[in-house]
């Protein structure tokens, strides 16, 4: 008989048991000293129990023993680390990593659960100390997707909400000395229907796991309150405390600098508001200007530190304003991803993330799509990101919300999933409530549209009138029936506009942008795209067309690209080498491929060219060339450019001829200034005017001198006149039954008449090529040309070959020769897809120069990969030199941290090793 256990993941009507209320995030401390630490290891109170457990894994809960017996035998166990998901151990047999995006892993009957349900059995043990006056609590910061809790063999709990803390009293089940904490995770539950977000699907115990003692009488909750006058002159202060019985604390409000700005004490109460001060003149908090205040509290044995800012966020005028500003999300969208951990994130690597923004001018987070581990979002207030705190909440996969009269029940529109929706949101708000970074609560991703959204919406804009409401689904809703001119599309808007802060879309094109949110006058509030410019491989290459419009207008709040690192899986076993994975690499089924390598960043933090170009485009000065004239326009909304220098140097032909600097910008937000950079009297050639922007002083995220943006002029094209030199040798043409050679002293080249190509260079004896120098029309499909390859393989333009028709000798003499072919370009079995000239021109000592006039046939209609010549050289040729566009690979859609210049580099460091190759370079 298997050993059975209760069936609380099945059951809708049990989310929770034995757990305490949500509540703020925070750690208590034993001295003011160690609270203002912000180490939450430090806190005697808290114990971290991450590390190595005892693990067992059940392909499904048939095969579980009775792990309670007395007689259960650990000794066999295997071992796993604490945090990690259990697939991430590989070669061990616990399931496999699973990428998938849409599909549900299982049938979808919800609320049913699949029989084959894997779970692991996680043990560990500890030492317990009684302390007295003290209750012991046990803290889960996140485990998927649901789990059972025995201390000493006895039922502490249940929960479910993968990425949401589960707190229990666990001190009435502890001893003095050795106690055991068990824990059974099942990778299904009925909640995994709203946890089907697009990435990897692993399972167990991925955040910290600690025990926190707490006081007897000590405080649950705290729910700070602030507000700014209409002039923002004046902010206030207030906190209210709930207690586990009625308690006295005393309260102190510190200025950013430390200095004590009041103390106040609370009655002893249960529960509690305590209005604290004003404050004149206050410093704002900002994605800009990150100001932080301190809230002290001290009750009975803990100090507890809490930051928090004065800001104020609002939708006036079809605008998202901050502190009476009309920002810009500059944001990216964030999942918890680690190539080795899963979804365990690491503080080091969280603050590295967050890094890595700061660096590239990202102003906001996403945390797609649920909330991310709590003290992600204290980084942001401390570096200044703003957040869109998402519910975990996603149920893509049921498909039928698409067709609204299925009489089968989308759990957004299901009174069954009503608790379970709200519990999420309630649980998210409770935990982040005191940040100033989060300024939108959002209901979730791609879950359809429906009541249980609607009083998600109702319950955040009742619990908390400070932060708006972010809703997607509901807002692409009526921009569809918008577009479709649905005759009751006026009431549908009215109808959703209470519900909604914002409209808020994924991956409109910029004319629908301008049609259906600027020129639209329905539509009366302002644009977040919570996804755009998806950055696939390699990719995005539509920034610059989003941004044009969206600094044009004020209702177009910006958004966030899709996404910031690539998910991956690294299975390299030699150390420093990695190899990336994605679905269907470990025979997971159903599997969406690489589209979880979509980010700006690889899985180890480098950044993508992608990136780059979105740093680009954010920095924080726009610049402009006219006249002898630089305009640097100051796009900051807070803080003047101060902080900032800018670097000049003048190139003609890729080489540095003049060079400056501007110190001491102190242009203010949002305004302009004007300098003199003549660029008279310059050599003849390519003249580009390159302008470098840096930081005056190091920040936490970069050095002093780090660029934060660059911009190039090209200021003359024409390229100058090369006076021919003398001939050395007298060309010399000669023909044979393959061919023509046309000799120029040590160096000759031949010209095939079969297929009417340049088909070789040797100098000094040496052969320069091993294939012909050929027309082609193909190139590697990146990841983001997944639909139009399929038109491109339609017309075979992966097959297309040259066939000569003609081969002439226009021209024979000692210092030139011209040899001319006519071809087609053309698959087999198929009509010419063009017809070309190819004309090459030898002249002594200079090299052969190669004309293409090329005719399309107009059969043939679709949008052509490229167009050019290529060859290849014999191995070990690595040293290259170019003019053009670099250092980093570019494109005409995708250049903008580029610049022309004269580079040199090597073959090797020319390639761009994405996940899943695809064209680069």
């Amino acid at each position: 008989m298997p050993f059975e256990i209760p069936d609380y993941h099945k059951s809708l009507a049990t989310l929770h048991l034995g757990c305490e209320a949500p509540r703020a995030y925070f750690i208590p401390y034993e001295s003011r000293e160690l609270a203002e630490s912000d180490n939450r290891a430090a806190s005697r109170y808290f114990r971290s129990l991450s590390g190595t457990w005892d693990f067992r894994f059940y392909p499904n809960p048939y095969e579980l023993t009775d792990f309670r017996a007395p007689d259960f035998d650990r000794s066999a166990m295997d071992k796993i680390t604490v945090p990690m998901n259990w697939q991430m151990a590989l070669g061990r047999g616990y399931d496999v990593p699973n990428y998938t995006n849409i599909n549900y892993p299982y049938p979808v009957e919800p609320p049913f659960v699949p029989e084959e349900n894997p779970c692991g059995l996680y043990i560990r043990d500890f030492t317990y100390t009684e302390e007295e006056g003290k209750e012991t609590y046990l803290v889960f910061e996140g485990v998927d997707s649901c789990f059972y809790v025995f201390v000493n063999d006895a039922f502490v709990g249940y929960s479910q909400v993968s990425h949401m803390t589960s707190e229990m009293n666990v001190s009435k089940y502890l001893k003095q000395g050795k106690n055991t904490l068990k824990v059974l995770v099942y990778k299904w539950c009925d909640g995994s229907y709203l946890e089907d977000q697009d990435m990897w699907r692993l399972s167990g115990i991925f955040r910290e796991v600690y025990l926190l003692a707490r006081d007897k009488k000590h405080i649950v909750d705290i729910e700070l309150h602030t507000d700014l006058s209409e002039d923002f002159s004046v902010g206030t202060v207030g906190v209210t405390l709930r207690n586990s019985a009625a308690l006295a604390a005393t309260v102190r409000v510190l200025a950013p600098d430390g200095s004590l700005i009041t103390e106040k004490k609370s009655r002893a109460a249960k529960e509690g508001k305590l209005d604290l001060c004003e404050i004149a003149s206050p410093m704002l908090w900002s994605d800009e200007t990150p100001t932080l205040y301190y809230m002290e509290i001290t009750a009975g044995e803990e100090y507890i530190r809490l930051p928090f800012g004065l800001r104020r966020i609002e939708v006036k005028d079809k605008a998202i304003l901050l502190n009476g500003k009309k920002i810009k999300s500059k944001g990216v969208n964030r999942h918890d991803s680690h190539p080795l951990l899963g979804h365990a994130t690491p503080i080091e690597h969280m603050i590295e993330d967050i890094m890595i923004m700061k660096r590239h001018n990202v102003n906001m987070v996403r945390t797609s799509h649920y909330p991310n581990d709590p003290r992600f979002v204290g980084l942001c207030d401390k570096y200044g990101i703003l957040v869109c705190d998402e519910t975990d909440i996603e149920c893509h996969g049921m498909e039928w919300w698409r067709y609204p009269k299925n009489p089968n029940p989308l759990p957004t529109n299901s009174d069954d999933w009503t608790a379970a929706y709200l519990d999420r949101a309630e649980r998210m708000l409770e935990r982040d409530k005191n940040h100033p970074s989060v300024i939108f609560w959002s209901v979730g991703n791609e879950s359809g549209w429906g009541k249980n959204h609607r009083l998600m919406s109702e319950f955040f804009h009742r619990r908390d009138a400070s932060r708006l409401v972010h809703m997607e689904d509901e807002s692409r809703y009526v921009c569809e029936r918008l577009r479709n001119a649905d005759p009751e599309v006026q009431a549908t808007y009215t109808e959703f506009e209470e519900y909604m802060d914002m409209e808020s879309r994924m991956y409109p094109s910029v004319e629908e942008m301008q049609q259906f949110y600027v020129d639209e006058p329905r539509i009366t509030k302002p644009l977040f795209l919570c996804e755009y410019c998806h950055a696939m491989g390699n990719g995005p290459g539509d920034l610059k067309a989003y941004w044009d419009l969206i600094w044009q207008h004020d209702e177009l709040f910006g958004g966030c690209v899709w996404e910031f690192t690539d998910h991956s899986v690294d299975i390299g076993t030699v150390p420093g080498e990695h190899k990336y994975t994605y679905g269907g690499d470990f025979g997971d089924i159903p599997n969406d491929g690489n589209f979880c390598v979509d980010g700006l960043v690889y899985p180890d933090r480098r950044p993508h060219t992608g990136l780059l170009e979105l740093k680009q485009i954010l920095m924080p000065l726009r610049a402009t060339y006219v006249g002898g004239k630089l305009t640097l326009r100051n796009i900051r909304f807070f803080t003047d450019s101060s902080d900032l220098s800018v670097a000049w140097w003048l190139e003609v032909n890729g080489e540095a001829v003049r060079s400056g600097r501007l110190c001491d910008l102190a242009i203010a937000p949002q305004t302009d200034a004007t300098y003199d950079i003549p660029v008279d009297n310059l050599p003849a050639g390519i003249a580009t005017l390159n302008i470098s922007i840096r930081q005056n002083a190091p920040t936490a995220w970069a050095p002093a001198g780090y660029e934060v943006g660059s911009a190039q002029f090209v200021l003359s094209s024409a390229v100058a006149e090369k006076s021919a030199p003398a001939p050395r040798f007298a060309l010399t043409l000669t023909e044979n039954a393959k061919g023509y050679t046309v000799e120029d002293g040590d160096t000759s080249y031949t010209v095939c008449k079969m297929c009417g190509l340049l088909a070789d260079i040797t100098a000094d004896g040496t052969p320069m090529m091993t294939s012909p120098l050929t027309p082609t029309v193909w190139r590697a499909p990146t990841d983001n040309d997944r639909i139009v390859k399929t038109e491109w393989r339609r017309d075979a333009l992966d097959r297309m070959e040259p066939f000569c028709r003609n081969i002439t000798v226009e021209k024979a003499e000692e210092d030139e020769v011209v040899i001319a072919a006519a071809l087609i370009l053309a698959a087999r079995c198929r009509r010419p897809f063009m017809t070309l000239t190819m004309r090459y021109t030898f002249r002594s000592g200079r090299g052969v120069e190669v004309e293409c006039n090329a005719v399309r046939n107009p059969e043939y209609g679709c949008f052509l990969p490229r167009f050019g010549l290529q060859f290849a050289m014999p191995a070990g040729n690595e040293n290259m030199r170019y003019f053009g566009y670099g250092p980093m690979e570019s494109y005409a859609d995708k250049r903008l941290a580029a610049r022309l210049s004269l580079f040199r580099t090597t073959v090797t460091e020319n390639f761009e090793h994405y996940v899943r190759p695809q064209e680069n370079g």
